[in-house]
């Protein structure tokens, strides 16, 4: 096709284009304008347009033009219907302005800007809108033939119109911040709610039965052949009870303590497992980091329920802190029992729930590679330092 053959076309589709996308717009405008759009108005306020609009283009007059009843009266039909047509507009304006600026700013810390910006429309559009009604109304005034109206001074036209506008302004807004505001109680009752189950779970999880049970059995066996072992092992579980006991009620533990306790946990494991399993644990780890009590014995508790655990194949699972110092990293190889208990993921859950109180950062999980890894965020924070 020759350069001017597309050209041409090009001019031919153009203004179904421009038609395309008006109509696109008005489409969006309408949506706006008369859908209840509750996510950025907080409530469906269709039934309230209804009833306010009329009712405020009927005492608009009295309360900002001093009209008496008198003179109200004589010019009622035009003086109503002129005063519906500015209340509607305004409204409706306020309206879509608000839903457009909380749909591009949603954020709580873009708030002011939002306002900023919201303000600044409202002082450029009130005069230009008002200036088009009135063309708009004169000129069907002047065709009608209608003299007999109420004409107030410039001053208080746009000093009406301003304070209508930021009352409507400022009404939404005041039902948008108590919506915001309940949303943010309930969020943080429900993150206490998660973070108090998710306390009462893990101490549950850490003094279950099976664990005690296959504890006490290996520290029976060990005691008729190797006493010493014995006391050891038996040391050491009682560290680890006690620290499981005395931490249940602590938000987050320093990262250091808690990796001494995963040590103590991985020991009594091994002893179990011997060469069947095998842990790696850092060497060192960021001081002022903090993290979750008793997640990652959690993690390694997971680990070691899920998959085989044999001297034919072993398991491993390595602890390390991320490249980046942010994350602390639970790593095992994947060899999936073949008759596997139901796996609920509710200590992922629990812990994904507990962060959220402490951190935006999510907790990730992934499987490639043949390898499954927990990567848990490291909180750092002056208020726990």
């Amino acid at each position: 096709m020759s350069k001017a053959a597309v050209l041409s076309t090009s001019r031919l589709r153009a203004p179904a284009l421009r038609k395309t996308r008006r109509a696109t717009l008005h489409k969006q405008i309408l949506r706006y304008m008369v859908k209840p759009n509750i996510p950025y108005l907080a409530f469906d306020d269709r039934l309230l347009m209804l009833l306010a609009i009329p009712l405020l283009a009927l005492i608009i007059p009295f309360v900002f033009f001093g009209v008496s009843l008198q003179e109200y009266l004589r010019v009622a039909p035009q003086e109503y219907f002129e005063s519906l047509i500015y209340t509607t507009a305004f409204w409706f304006f306020n309206r879509y302005l608000m839903i457009v600026l909380r749909r591009r700013f949603q954020a709580f810390e873009e708030t002011m800007k939002r306002l900023a910006i919201q303000l600044a429309i409202i002082a450029v559009a009130v005069p230009a809108i008002s200036v088009s009604l009135a063309i708009v109304l004169n000129a069907a005034y002047s065709v009608l033939g209608t003299e007999d109206r109420i004409e107030p001074t410039l001053f208080q036209g746009l000093s009406s119109t301003y304070v209508l506008t930021f009352a409507i302004a400022m009404f939404y807004e005041a039902i948008y911040f108590f919506h915001k505001f309940r949303e943010a109680i309930q969020e943080k009752d429900r993150i206490q709610m998660a973070h108090i189950q998710g306390q009462l779970d893990n101490l549950r999880n850490q003094i279950n039965p099976h664990f005690l049970f296959n504890s006490l059995n290996t520290l029976m066996n060990l005691i008729p052949t190797d006493p010493n072992r014995a006391m050891n092992y038996l040391d050491k579980l009682s560290k680890f009870y006690r620290y499981a006991v005395s931490n249940h009620d602590e938000q987050l533990a320093p990262l250091p303590t808690e990796l001494d306790n995963t040590r103590i946990y991985a020991a009594l494991l091994q002893e179990r497992f011997h060469d069947a399993l095998r842990i790696t644990l850092p060497g060192e780890a960021p001081g002022n980091a903090r993290i979750l009590p008793l997640s990652l014995q959690l993690l390694i508790e997971n680990a070691v329920k899920h998959n085989v655990v044999s001297r034919k194949k072993p398991l491993h699972i390595e602890v390390q802190v991320a490249a980046d110092g942010k994350a602390i990293l639970v790593q095992n190889n994947i060899q999936k029992k073949i008759r596997e208990d139901d796996s609920t993921g509710v200590g992922l859950k629990n812990i994904r729930s507990r962060m959220a109180f402490f951190t935006e950062a999510p907790l990730t999980v992934a499987e490639e590679d043949g390898r499954f890894t927990v990567a848990i965020p490291l909180i750092f924070s002056s208020q726990y330092l």
